[in-house]
């Protein structure tokens, strides 16, 4: 992971995109919240597990639009939020209407999936406030001048009932530490670990996949 050069755009760049939000890959995983209202990853659908942390790439931030026709994605074009954004008008026509959506990389620091890789992209309301909410967030601590600008969040779930379609679930990205990107963001982990483990033991058992 490596930040911008400049912090100062880096801000600009998050602010000017926050504002805009109103309600890829490289061989990564990729991550995502279920219809059925729990975060998993992979092919097979891997649970994440409780209470893992996972440190999010602020240079991985990007949005543009992708294009999804009955379940099958037609297209995307994304940008980093640091880079010229991606014009709806210029996008081909793929027969059927381009969303709005978000996405950034992040990875796993601790629990089973310690060293996970994946990619979170969404098009949902819910999804492009969370990443609206996360992008303020970045853009306090990096006005403040701290070097600890990596959001280190837990995956979370917030849900509502709609109407037409029932209960539906929305993406939680709770910021639980900040790291830099020196290494400090596994030394944390481990440290948080230690100290869980030694407050309590308690048996691990790993995700299965759910049906």
């Amino acid at each position: 992971m490596a930040l911008p050069a400049n912090i100062t755009n880096l801000v600009a760049a998050i602010e000017n995109t926050a504002r805009s939000v109103d309600g890829v890959g490289g061989g990564k995983q990729y991550l995502k919240l279920t219809k059925q209202g729990f975060w998993a990853f992979g092919a097979d659908e891997t649970e994440v597990e409780d209470g893992s942390r996972w440190a999010i790439n602020p240079n991985s931030l990007a949005m543009g639009y992708a294009c999804w026709d009955d379940g099958t994605n037609l297209g995307e074009e994304m940008a980093l939020i640091t880079d010229e954004p991606i014009l709806k008008s210029n996008l081909p026509n793929l027969g059927a209407p381009w969303k709005e959506q978000i996405g950034f990389q992040l990875a796993c620091i601790s629990g089973d999936d310690k060293g996970v890789q994946c990619v979170y992209t969404a098009t949902s309301v819910g999804g492009r406030n969370a990443f609206k909410t996360l992008l303020n967030e970045i853009a306090i601590k990096a006005r403040s001048g701290s070097e600890e600008i990596v959001p280190v969040v837990e995956l979370g779930v917030d849900s509502y009932k709609h109407k037409q379609y029932g209960r539906i679930f929305t993406p939680l990205l709770s910021v639980v530490e900040w790291a830099s990107l020196d290494g400090a963001v596994a030394d944390k982990a481990e440290a948080q670990i230690e100290q869980d483990e030694d407050a309590e033991e308690a048996p691990t058992t790993r995700r299965r996949r759910r049906a």
